[in-house]
């Protein structure tokens, strides 16, 4: 989980999104949802992450939904040239979202100056095992939000030169190509449950976090696992794990490097932290939970929160009793910890 279920996203503007060509004030929509699979809020909060997107990596996302695409794969092509994505990008670079719940497909449809960074085994990737999850539990905002995240990622990382061969997705995905059934409201489908008995993982907030990414590791979606504190299992029980979730929490905690567990002077509460360079990796709480130390997601979920680069930053107002173990950092008016 972590960054992904836990992202809050930045909300910069109010405006109606209702279209994806030029409106009459002049300016081009990021969403159009002729299939009214989304809300007001849920628009704009699509509209505003995909205009951060284009201001940090310059790469143009349109989101269009429809219940008359036919061969979704040919309409998305077509949609593509017709609404000039990536006209909006200095470099041309665009991406369109095509959802049809009609035909119950969706294509995420790539722009030619985009190849190089998202090949078809990574589109396929998101699709099959981020996007698609959300969409079945009815959360299709949800899903075009958290693809959005990992498409950021790996825009990261292409900035930055980074070798694919580190990326799960090269491996992970079921096949390559840009469409796949989107299922959407089929309901969820939860990841392997192999863990029902205890786990001898509660020794220590260190040996807990291990079984939990080792759990993580084995897509193990199971929400009443013991490493989890009673609050967290109730909570996980209605959320939505996606396989691309738990192998970017393993892939983005492995390359961090952990500090010493903090533990409070009562013995109740601990944290793992990670030194401030290596901000995309966020802290870890945990509770002694009847004697055994569990994983506390639920203090995480309302104090942790991640930027626009996957930094994560605390949010603001929200009192817990993990302060503690941050008193050598300043935390600015933002909620982002100095040294």
């Amino acid at each position: 989980m972590h960054r992904l279920i836990f992202t809050a996203f930045v909300f910069l503007c109010l405006a109606l999104v209702t279209g994806c060509t030029p409106s009459p004030s002049g300016r081009t929509e990021l969403v159009v949802d002729h299939a009214a699979l989304l809300d007001l809020a849920q628009r704009t909060r699509i509209r505003t992450f995909h205009e951060l997107l284009r201001a940090d990596f310059d790469i143009d996302y349109r989101v269009v939904t429809t219940n008359e695409a036919g061969d979704i794969d040919a309409h998305a092509a077509m949609l593509f040239e017709e609404i000039a994505a990536g006209n909006r990008s200095t470099k041309e670079q665009g991406l369109l979202l095509l959802i049809d719940p009609g035909e119950n497909r969706v294509r995420l449809e790539v722009g030619y100056a985009l190849e190089g960074t998202f090949p078809d085994a990574f589109i396929a990737y998101v699709e099959q095992r981020q996007m698609v999850p959300f969409f079945r539990a009815g959360r299709v905002a949800d899903g075009i939000l958290s693809t959005t995240e990992l498409i950021v990622t790996r825009a990261q990382n292409a900035k930055k030169n980074a070798g694919l061969e580190s990326e799960v997705w090269l491996a992970g995905s079921g096949g390559a190509g840009a469409s796949t059934g989107a299922r959407i409201g089929e309901g969820p489908v939860h990841s392997v449950f192999n863990s029902r008995t205890r786990l001898a993982s509660g020794t220590s907030p260190a040996t807990v976090l291990s079984q939990y990414l080792s759990r993580m590791q084995a897509r193990d979606a199971n929400p009443d696992l013991d490493i989890y504190t009673a609050a967290t299992r109730k909570m996980l029980r209605d959320w939505v794990m996606t396989p691309a979730q738990m192998d970017n929490i393993v892939t983005t905690y492995r390359r961090c490097e952990a500090e010493a567990e903090r533990i409070d002077s009562g013995g109740r509460y601990g944290v793992i932290r990670y030194p401030l360079g290596q901000r995309q990796c966020a802290p870890w709480f945990f509770e002694n939970d009847g004697g055994r130390w569990a994983l506390d997601l639920t203090m995480m979920q309302r104090a942790i929160r991640f930027g626009r680069d996957n930094s994560w930053h605390f949010e603001r107002g929200v009192e817990h009793p993990y302060a503690y173990a941050f008193t050598d950092w300043s935390i600015d008016s933002q909620g982002y910890p100095r040294q």
